[in-house]
């Protein structure tokens, strides 16, 4: 038997629905909630809020009067959304009060892919890729870093692999099969392994090409990360918390012919032992705090963000700075930097 939800006015047969199976092949599903106007007076659906574009209500503005009823349909659209789904929907009427929410609920099997679908990238020459750029995150240090892009040789000979090297940090090892046979699909591996006690923090970004049969592909592979301490290095209890006082800087309309003015923020450390600046990134605006730069516990340190308008092209000018410290719940701050640039 149906639940019934009872709201001051509208009473809907159930607020739920599950689908089931549904096949992502088989296209688009759809359940019509209905309900019954139990007050004493019109009622209107004035809006009906789907979560995602995945899932579209249609409804009746037309008011219902007492005792009428209506109903709401609910399509959901499976293709590429495989797996577990849980889709929310509020209704809103000319009642006061909060909306109503619907739920509809299922699971999608997978259609078979294509080759073009699972290796969307054509690097050329037969070659094709799953991705053509992947970004680790945080590497931490003594914590080696692994992953892998599929390639596929969708030509009808055999091909040669070898591969160049764009962009380097130094810190990337990487390998790919020497050669793959008509048909066959391999993987692009690669990774960063960065010692304890290195020394190296920041971004890591490298780019690596594919040369097919000599020649080489046109795209390249972009691999990146942010080269962090190991969390291990403190305990829960004893570690520094690094917090910014402003996340974004406004210098606002800037004459281009106007001098340096510089902004100030606080770089705080609200942990209980000393805070290490690790590394500063900018490129478009200064920044006066350095490497190596120590916060004592429950200290702080002036941070100057500078401007040199006649170093930007006019228009917008917009960076965020990356600060990275030994902080190892939130090793990496950032600080969104604009102005305007004007004649």
């Amino acid at each position: 038997m149906p639940s019934l939800a009872q709201t001051p006015a509208l009473c809907f047969d159930t607020l739920t629905w599950d689908f089931g199976t549904v096949a992502e092949a088989g296209g688009r599903v759809t359940h019509r909630f209905g309900f019954a106007n139990r007050s004493g007076r019109p009622v209107v659906v004035t809006d009906v809020v789907a979560t995602c574009g995945c899932t579209v209500p249609v409804y009746s503005k037309r008011p219902v009067l007492p005792g009428e009823r209506s109903e709401i349909a609910v399509t959901f659209d499976p293709m590429n959304r495989p797996g577990r789904f849980d889709k929310a929907v509020s209704v809103f009427t000319s009642e006061s009060g909060d909306p109503i929410r619907l739920r509809i609920t299922g699971r999608v099997t997978p259609r078979e892919r294509s080759v073009e679908e699972l290796y969307p990238c054509d690097l050329g020459g037969g070659l094709r890729a799953a991705a053509t750029s992947h970004a680790f995150g945080y590497v931490r240090h003594a914590q080696p870093q692994r992953s892998a892009i599929g390639l596929v040789n969708v030509s009808s000979e055999p091909i040669e692999l070898t591969l160049r090297y764009g962009r380097q940090s130094g810190r990337l090892t990487a390998s790919v099969p020497a050669r793959l046979a008509a048909g066959e699909r391999a993987s692009f591996d690669f990774g960063y392994d960065l010692p304890a006690g290195c020394g190296v923090y920041g971004t890591l970004e490298d780019e690596i090409g594919l040369s097919v049969d000599g020649a080489p592909v046109a795209d390249w592979i972009v691999v990146s990360g942010i080269a962090v301490d190991n969390p291990l290095l403190y305990s829960d209890n004893s570690a520094p918390k690094a917090e910014i006082s402003e996340n974004i800087v406004k210098f606002g309309p800037v004459k281009r012919s106007s001098g340096p003015s510089t902004k100030w923020i606080s770089l705080r450390n609200t942990g209980e032992c000393p805070l290490t600046v690790r590394a500063v990134e900018s490129r478009v605006f200064g920044c006066t705090l350095r490497p190596g730069v120590r916060i004592a516990a429950g200290g702080e340190a002036q941070v100057g963000i500078r401007l040199t308008p006649s170093d930007c092209e006019y228009g917008v000018a917009v960076e965020r700075i990356r600060i990275v410290t030994d902080d190892p719940e939130r090793p990496m701050l950032t600080v969104r930097a604009t102005a305007v640039i004007e004649q």
